[in-house]
């Protein structure tokens, strides 16, 4: 039984101490509220145009007869799912009725290579 727990605290201690962090993903890379559903307003997820700087656009729908102002936020990540600080600052923009609109977002860091947004009433 003594080797048994031995066997078993070497072998935890060897797969915990390898050199090799383990990626955490972006499971959800849009993120919104019911309270934004039951508006009207629908969203396709972030693209990331990895041309250039890292940017991304979402483009968000209005199926309503009012224009609806939404608040978002981008939050970027690093290849391990870390997140690059700073963040940016929540936004707000006006979409028209029975239209859509791009919401853009550009990391300051060249090792962004993931995306979530948030959106919000």
């Amino acid at each position: 039984m003594r080797l048994l727990c031995v066997l078993v605290l070497s072998v935890v201690g060897a797969v915990a101490c390898s050199s090799k962090p383990p990626a955490i993903t972006i499971s959800q890379p849009l993120v919104m509220g019911s309270e934004v559903l039951s508006a009207g307003i629908t969203a396709d997820a972030p693209v990331i145009n990895s041309e250039q700087a890292p940017a991304a656009t979402t483009r968000v729908y209005n199926d309503r007869d009012v224009p609806i102002t939404i608040h978002y936020q981008y939050f970027w990540y690093d290849e391990q799912g870390l997140d690059i600080p700073p963040g940016a600052k929540k936004q707000f923009m006006r979409v028209p009725a029975h239209s859509s609109t791009q919401l853009l977002s550009s990391s300051g860091s060249v090792n962004a290579r993931q995306v979530r947004i948030a959106i919000s009433l």
